[in-house]
């Protein structure tokens, strides 16, 4: 991949291949024994020692832990968002709430069945940001560990950093210590960004608002629903509730940033959106301030739907992508660790978003029409085929 140019040589990636290597060896010799009911820590499964693979944004731990999860030859494994899996552990234990007697516990059968369904599994970008998370992974996270699983996982940051700042943290330590003890920790920190050496600008993103930057945004729309007829104050029904989308056309779909950032709106809702369209125009993205930190977070989940999906971003802002969070408060810079949380995400949203900005983002997109005629300019003339009709 290195020879053919679709990846950079880089030593400290070479590390971390070299660590998933090892593991990938104790796997191939490793068998393990069937789950019976009620496995107790005495019966806990030995197994191969996991990898936590953390650092800045943008060096490449995703690229390097999908490569080694491609190359295991087992089907027993699953890779998946952090947040996908997180949703659907609540909703387990919602489930098994409504089906089984109120003393019941359900993590040690809900980690059993994770278990039997993947041995081996891979998680992209662990974090925990509130107490609902954490308390639950504390328990799920050992009782899988009991089971034998095996976890690979990229991060931004260091097990100890996890759930910084957050409430009754002192009960979410042993989650930590286990992590560390049944995996190795890495860092993956070249300095190097990868997402921001791409210079091939596909301009799907527009600052500052303006008429112009509005009729570029129509332009783009229409191009990428190639001009069918627009679905206005259309709705999306899942999981017993619905989202309003206010334009959409043929897979394309048109909000403001205050439909989506600004309302109570989570993870599912985004996951959602993200499933069912391959191009979101959004407009009249603001700067952000740490008084505006509720709508900061949705935005940073929504970017994070959006590119696990592999979504089509079209977006309209105030000002460029590095400067739409300012992480002040009133002006002023606030110190200390007040906001410390937010201010680090963004920069993995900022990150993030350069990358969504690329030629090469577009050209492997789910929109076949921006696709296409992505693929046909130099990188100099893309701008010019997207933005006009």
């Amino acid at each position: 991949m290195v020879q053919d140019g679709r990846l950079i040589d880089d030593a400290f990636q070479r590390s971390i291949v070299s660590k998933l290597d090892r593991l990938y060896q104790d796997l191939l010799v490793f068998t393990p024994p069937p789950l019976l009911f009620g496995t107790k820590d005495s019966e806990r499964v030995t197994a191969p020692r996991g990898l936590y693979i953390y650092g800045d944004v943008g060096t490449g731990k995703t690229t390097t832990m999908d490569m080694f999860y491609t190359s295991i030859p087992t089907t027993s494994k699953r890779r998946v968002h952090f947040h996908s899996f997180m949703l659907e552990v609540h909703a387990r234990i919602n489930h098994f709430r409504r089906t089984h007697h109120a003393h019941e516990d359900p993590v040690p059968t809900i980690a059993r069945e994770l278990a039997r369904a993947s041995r081996v599994v891979c998680f992209d970008e662990f974090q925990v940001t509130d107490i609902a998370d954490a308390m639950v992974l504390r328990r799920l996270l050992h009782e899988m560990f009991v089971c034998g699983v095996v976890m690979v996982t990229t991060s931004n940051r260091h097990p100890d950093a996890l759930y910084a700042n957050g409430i009754q943290r002192e009960s979410f330590m042993p989650c930590i210590d286990e992590l560390k003890l049944k995996c190795e920790c890495v860092s993956l920190d070249s300095g190097t960004d990868y997402r921001k050496l791409v210079r091939e600008s596909a301009r799907v993103f527009f600052a500052p608002i303006t008429q112009n930057t509005n009729d570029a945004l129509m332009a783009v729309f229409s191009r990428a629903s190639q001009n069918a007829r627009v679905q206005v104050n259309g709705e999306l029904r899942f999981l017993g509730r619905s989202l309003r989308v206010p334009r959409s056309a043929r897979g394309v779909a048109w909000f403001e940033f205050s439909d989506l950032c600004t309302q109570a709106h989570g993870s599912a809702d985004y996951i959602e959106l993200a499933r069912h369209f391959h191009t979101l125009v959004l407009s009249n993205v603001p700067v952000m301030h740490m008084d505006d930190r509720n709508a900061a977070r949705r935005f940073i989940t929504l970017i994070d739907a959006l590119y696990e999906a592999h979504v089509v971003l079209v977006m309209s802002s105030e000002a460029e992508i590095n400067a739409l969070f300012t992480g002040e408060f009133g002006g002023k810079k606030e110190g200390g660790c007040v906001g410390e949380e937010e201010v680090f995400a963004f920069q993995r949203a900022v990150s993030r978003l350069v990358e969504m900005q690329s030629r090469k983002w577009i050209t492997s997109g789910r929109n076949d029409v921006l696709a296409e005629h992505a693929q046909r300019m130099d990188a100099d003339t893309v701008d010019q085929v997207l933005a006009t009709n």
